[in-house]
């Protein structure tokens, strides 16, 4: 039983449509466009061992993505796409990893539905657009994951290989958080196995040693910035100071079910059946007393069960957290519903989906109709045509594959809509875009552009010139022998003011933060409440 290929080659030509569109749009502040800025800072200086953000170093995140980052800017110049492009093969790994690993795991019908689960699945595609550690991390852990697994089912060394590879690639992502959860993974695989033979095998002495071997430049690069104290601190503090709150901050602190509700509009559409999949799951294994059972495993539910502990027990949660469990809800998911694909879909299983999708077509409505009320007649015809036509490719299906497909086009829509007009209208408000395409449109010798010391910077102000911008005090500024354009703040225009300095407004764009949104600023009668002011102005004759 399967989901046919015209369905499953019509989906994913729909969301590649959305990943598209997520892949022009402008980095936010502050994670994108920080991280980018990071990057920028090694393409321009060379140096590729430090990390240095505004000057300082940098010690909170591994290398791989500033590297990976650096080195598309060489190949494809300073532009958002080229920042965006190693997560997007990341992702694309994580989607043939899933499938793999469901396949393996069940099969293969199961992981072709996982993959597509996965894809379509909101904070994922969110990861290839406010890009910052989350898709290249999930790809490595569920890289490593797979092929852990295979090393377990067949015990070919390259999958050891592979295995080490992937761990030192989630360890250089974002430190031991990406070898612990495939570690943690395989261990309970093998025990619920019983596979006393594998789980003891002395080949995984090697392993760590392969690890090692493959993430010795970030350990280097670590010692060579920051000496021993910097191995340390990625080998150990980094994690358990975020569990602790320690340094980070305790966002999220005060709420134990901060993932839980994170996890309902993180997995839309799928969220609401997956609750109930893993009720299924969780049901069966108990059961069956724990005991394998032929078509049962262990590896997801449990995986999940453990890290969902751990992360919702710390004092620092962040949504993106949840990003490298998506894999695995998505096999849990594809396992309990490739056997209903051609079925008749029960009303269970069509009041839950009917529920998600009417969730999302709201959302829908109300972004772009009253957030950001769609002013392109060429998109609101695209988005009439591929919805018109994937409602008419779902109402030619049976059972739960009419389910399955009408979910999948709505999570595509959904995305697309994001990406083409919601995101671009809400990036308007980020003054450091506005401002920063302001001076390349004026043709601003970049030599002159500055920001004042204490009146407001952005990250993507700087990637949006491809240039780290320096600052100037007030004291410098009034020295300087030559007119200069400085990126302000109101509060920066007012001190310019009052220090008696000749200026003149080049440009102005509304600021807010847009990674912060809230009932104010998404009501557009209250919209001007919550925003702020950015300048460009030209300062002297």
């Amino acid at each position: 039983m399967r989901l046919d290929a015209r369905s499953t080659w019509a989906a994913c030509l729909l969301l590649l449509v959305a990943y598209a569109g997520g892949a022009w749009v402008p980095l936010m502040n502050n994670d994108s466009a920080h991280h980018a800025g990071i990057a920028l800072h090694m393409h321009l200086s060379g140096d590729w061992l430090r990390l240095v953000t505004q000057g300082e170093d940098y010690l909170d995140k591994p290398h791989l993505l500033f590297w990976l980052a650096a080195a598309s800017f060489k190949l494809f110049g300073v532009t958002t796409f080229a920042y965006k492009l190693p997560s997007l093969l990341f992702s694309l790994l994580a989607v043939y990893s899933t499938w793999r690993l469901g396949r393996l795991l069940h099969t293969a019908e199961v992981g072709r539905l996982a993959a597509l689960i996965l894809a379509s699945s909101i904070a994922f595609v969110l990861a290839n657009n406010d890009v910052r550690m989350d898709a290249l991390l999930t790809g490595a852990i569920i890289f490593s994951i797979w092929q852990l697994a295979e090393f377990a089912e067949a015990g070919r060394w390259r999958n050891l290989v592979l295995a080490g590879l992937g761990l030192a690639l989630g360890f250089a992502t974002k430190g031991m958080i990406g070898v612990a959860m495939p570690a943690i993974a395989i261990f309970l695989h093998l025990v619920y196995r019983r596979d006393w033979a594998r789980l003891f095998d002395l080949r995984w002495l090697v392993l760590p040693l392969i690890v090692l071997l493959f993430a010795s430049p970030v350990l280097y690069a670590y010692h060579h910035q920051f000496g021993m104290d910097g191995v340390r601190f990625i080998l150990w503090s980094q994690n358990f100071e975020r569990l602790a709150g320690e340094r980070f901050g305790n966002a999220g602190a005060d709420d134990p079910l901060f993932f839980v509700h994170t996890f309902l509009w993180a997995f839309l559409p799928w969220s609401l059946l997956t609750l109930w999949a893993l009720v299924m799951h969780a049901g069966r294994l108990v059961r069956g007393g724990f005991r394998p059972q032929a078509g049962d495993e262990v590896l997801t539910l449990g995986t999940v069960t453990v890290l969902f502990a751990i992360i919702s027990a710390s004092q620092f949660k962040l949504p993106h957290y949840l990003n490298i469990l998506l894999p695995l809800f998505s096999i849990l998911l594809a396992a309990w519903l490739a056997p209903r694909v051609q079925q008749p879909a029960g009303r269970g299983l069509w009041g839950v989906q009917v529920l998600a999708i009417g969730l999302m077509t709201a959302i829908g409505v109300a972004l772009h109709a009253w957030v950001f009320p769609l002013k392109s007649l060429t998109l609101a015809a695209v988005v009439t045509a591929l919805t018109v036509a994937g409602l008419g490719l779902s109402s030619r299906r049976q059972g739960g594959a009419r389910v399955v497909v009408l979910s999948l086009v709505t999570a595509a829509v959904f995305n697309i809509l994001l990406n083409f007009n919601f995101y671009p209208r809400l990036l308007e408000y980020q003054a450091g875009t506005v401002l920063g395409r302001a001076v390349l449109a004026e043709r601003v010798a970049l030599d002159d552009v500055f920001y004042l010391e204490g009146a407001g910077r952005a990250g993507s102000f700087d990637f949006t010139t491809a240039r780290l911008t320096p600052t100037l005090t007030l004291d410098e500024l009034r020295g300087m022998q030559r007119p200069v354009v400085v990126y302000v703040s109101e509060h920066g225009r007012e001190a310019v003011m009052a220090a008696g300095l000749q200026a003149t407004v080049l440009a102005h764009s509304p600021d807010f933060r847009v990674t912060r949104l809230n009932a104010r600023f998404l009501d557009p009668r209250r919209r001007d409440e919550v925003l702020s002011s950015a300048y460009l102005l030209k300062v002297g004759e």
